[in-house]
This record gives structure tokens, sequence and C-alpha cells, in this order.
């Protein structure tokens, strides 16, 4: 009875430490898409329920939808990204992330999101360092407090994002494809871990297809890593599963709104902002026929000011009527290759620092997101009483001190690198088995930091989210090769 107690407080305590910034705060965090995401289950709730269920995220687009829709004669130009009224919809935002949401905060205030992140992170803790041997009361302890004590784990445990889902299911895969035995709750738990993160959005699949696109030379050419084929049939069953859920949202949006999702011309904004798309369209954009090549605009300060700023000179997309806004989607990738045609070498040059800008960009700046005097009535789309309490708390206050939790992040992804650069050569002589595995963790890992960055930096907008997610997975390998190196026990088979 007594070590069942203190099994019990060392699973509160850890599960505790890996959310203790959402705690402190008071409240999980936000960032701009979360509202996004909130609203696709509150609309359809409040659509499937003939207008009975609303809360207080339904006020925003009730108008919207209970109004009739604009005519051709008196088309509405939309100012938002999502205008329930005009039937646009963005792509890209997980319905099932928005309905796992919206569940959490009708039931907890979004508590129970946290809550179940931080449970994951721990069980994919623990089942690391069961893989390696190491699965010790000690041992959780120290790897839990430096996860959680320097690294951005916590906080993004609170972000209300599917941002927690990348690491969770790109480490999910990589135990997947470490040899040694697994029971089938742990296969299964692994197996959904990686089917639900490739549902929650397209840049999880795309590491899903890296890092299955590496397991498979690896399985056939390097036979001593004995890589078992449960990782490649998860790989390919999550790349399959993301991709007909993108499907399957789609054909949901068009019963429900009239049309599919719409695209946001991502290439483009950054085709563009790189130089080379917007000498394109000064050129004369090919006669002038991508809809990009008739909107007047001036350098925009970035991205997001390109996508949704709804000042003219400044914006583009938002801008837009909806029959524009859908043809600069449908003309996106299009768009991109004419400006790689154009300038294959400038844009390929940018395209190669925006990946390496983005890998480089471990800081997380998510804690402290109060509106400056600038912006007064930022966060103007959370509902009034979510608003007040985000503005009441350290992050609204921007009270959190980021530069000293910043300090530590660097001394932790540092001082990983300089463990495993050293440790590991001692550990394949000590241990070769585990010196295999982790092997397959740095390969796999780099396919999926490399794709994330890829996709983070040079086709959306270089930002602290993209790598800031996945950085505690830079500082786990550290942690194993230590205690590893220190450890006599037998790693599990």
């Amino acid at each position: 009875m007594r070590e069942k107690l203190k099994a019990a407080v060392l699973h509160i305590v850890c599960v505790v430490a890996l959310m203790w910034t959402g705690l402190v705060n008071g409240q999980p965090f936000f960032f701009p898409d979360s509202t996004n995401y909130i609203r696709i289950a509150d609309s359809a709730a409040f659509i499937a329920s003939r207008h009975r269920i609303a809360t207080v995220w339904t006020d925003r687009y009730r108008d919207a939808i209970e109004a009739p829709k604009p005519t051709a004669a008196a088309p509405a130009a939309p100012q938002r990204a999502n205008d329930l009224g005009s039937g646009m919809i963005m792509a890209g935002r997980s319905p099932y992330l928005g309905a796992w949401l919206w569940l959490s905060y009708v039931v907890g205030d979004f508590w129970p999101f946290v809550l179940v992140n931080a449970g994951v992170a721990y069980l994919l803790i623990r089942l690391s360092l069961h893989r390696f041997g190491l699965l010790r009361a000690r041992n959780v302890l120290i790897a839990v407090a430096v996860l959680a004590g320097m690294t951005s784990l916590p906080t993004f445990d609170a972000m209300l994002l599917a941002d927690p889902f990348a690491p969770f299911g790109v480490l999910a895969l990589v135990l997947l494809a470490t040899p040694g035995r697994l029971n089938r709750v742990e296969t299964g738990f692994l197996v959904a871990l990686t089917l639900v993160s490739a549902s929650f959005h397209l840049t999880h699949i795309t590491m899903f297809a890296a890092m299955t696109v590496v397991i498979l030379p690896l399985r056939w050419c390097v036979p001593k890593l004995a890589i078992p084929p449960r990782a490649w049939i998860a790989g390919v069953a999550a790349v399959a599963i993301g991709l007909l859920s993108v499907q399957a949202t789609a054909l949901a949006a068009r019963a429900a709104f009239g049309r599919a999702p719409q695209l946001l011309p991502l290439l483009t904004a950054r085709f563009y902002l790189d130089g080379p798309g917007k000498r394109f369209v000064e050129s004369g954009c090919e006669g002038g026929r991508f809809a990009i090549c008739h909107v007047p605009i001036v350098m925009p300060p970035g991205n997001g000011a390109w996508l949704f700023s709804p000042e003219p000179g400044t914006g583009a997309y938002l801008l837009a009527a909806p029959a524009e806004r859908q043809r600069m989607g449908n003309e996106d990738i299009a768009f991109a290759l004419a400006v790689l045609r154009y300038d294959p070498v400038g844009e390929g040059k940018m395209m190669a620092f925006n990946t390496l800008r983005q890998l480089a960009w471990i800081d997380y700046d998510g804690l402290n997101t109060g509106c400056p005097r600038s912006e007064p009535d930022c966060w103007a789309a959370l509902p009034p009483p979510v608003r007040a309490k985000l503005e009441a708390s350290p992050s609204g206050r921007n009270a959190w001190p980021v530069a000293a939790m910043n300090a530590l992040l660097y001394l932790a992804v540092l001082g990983s690198a300089v463990i495993v650069a050293f440790g590991l050569p001692r550990l394949a002589r000590r241990d070769p088995a585990s010196a295999r595995a982790l092997t397959i963790w740095l390969l796999l890992g780099g396919a999926a930091f490399l794709t994330n960055a890829f996709f983070g930096g040079a086709v959306a907008d270089p930002q602290y989210r993209y790598t800031g997610r996945m950085v505690w997975l830079l500082v786990l390998p550290g942690v194993i090769v230590a205690l590893r190196l220190r450890s006599r026990d037998v790693p599990a088979d």
C-alpha cells in the first residue's frame, strides 16, 4: 500500500510539473489561431443543434449564420480569415482538434486539454526511459525536472493549439521504431497517438511522411539497427489517416457551408515577401494570369500582415472578395512554381535561409501575450469574459521572465548536444544496443526537425512556435545518454 501511494504521488507531481506554466498563469495560453479551432467546433454544434447549443464563443458569428447569405449583386467583402456568412472557412484548421478544445472548454475551461497533454507527455517520458532500462523513480524525477524546468514542454502542454501533438506524434513513432518489445497497451497507445497527431495538422503529416521515408531504407539497408516493421506500418497509416481526415473535413465543410475549406496562399505570401515573388509580379506576372498580379500591395511587415491585415496597401488576401480569395488559394502552387522558374537561384537561397532560420529559432515567446500600447484592441476575437481573464493573467500582463526562461532553454539544448556528442561514442562501447537505438532516434528525429523547419520557414513564416514546440525532443536524448552512462541496469528487451 505504501509503495502504491508513493507511486501515485510521483505520477501526480510529474504531471503537475509538466503543466506548471499554465497553472501559474491561471489559464492556458492563447495563440491567435486558437480561436479558429474553437469556433470550428462551436459553429458545428450551433448549426447541428439548430441554434440551440451556444456558448460565449458563438456571438461573434451568430448573425453571419442566421442572416441571409450575400447575393452576387451585393457581395460582402469578408474582413476575417473565417467568414461563415460568405462560407469562407480556412483550410488547415483541424475540426478534430477543435472539437477537443471546445469540449474541454465546455467541461472545464480548457483544463482537461492541458491535463491530458501533460499526462501524455509524462507517459511518453516513462516509455522512453523504459526502452533504455531507466524506469526508476529517481530517473523519472530527473527527466521530468529537466524537461519541465528547462524547456518549453510545460508551456506548449498548456497552449491551445495542435502544437503539443507534433512532438508527441514524432516521439511516439520514434518509440515504435526503437528495437525491443512493446506490449499491446503500449503499442496501441503509441499508434493511436501517432494517428491522432496526424489528424490534427497538415505539418504533422509531412513529418510522418519524412520519417517513414527514412525508416524504410534504414530497415532494408542497415539490418544492425533492427527497426521493427511496426514503425513503417504506423508511419504509412499515419500519413493515410491524416490525408483522409483532410478529405473528410472538406466533405463536412461542403455539406455544412456549401463549399470546401479555403486554402490559404501561404507560398504566394512567402515568395512575395522573400523578394523573387514581388519582382515576378512587377515584371508582368506572365501576362497577369494570377489573381495576385492585380492586387496593389506595398511591402508588408510580414506574412501575417500580407494574409490577414485589413489595411489597404499592407494586406492582400483579406482585402480581396471571396471569389478572389478562392482563386488565390487555388493558384498558390502554380504561382510558386512560376516564381521558381523566374528566379530559381534567388528563391532557392531564400528557402534555404528561411529553413535554417526556423531550425535555429528555438526560443519560446508564447508566454507574454498582453496587448501592446499601439494595439489596445488586440485579442478582439476572444469573447469578452475570456479576454478579461487573459488580461488579468501573468501572460496578459506580460509578467513572465521570458529572457531568463529562454536562457535555461538554451543551456539545456546546448548541454544535451554536448552530452550526446561526447557520450554516444562511450555508450557505443559500453552498451551497443542502446547506442543503436539512440542512432535511430537521432536519424528519425532529424528528419522530423528538418521537415518541420522547411514547412515552418520556407513555406509558411519563420516563428518561435514551429521549432519551440519540438525543442524538448532535443533535450530528452541528452538526459537518456547521461542516465544510461551512470546506470548498470540492463535495457528492456
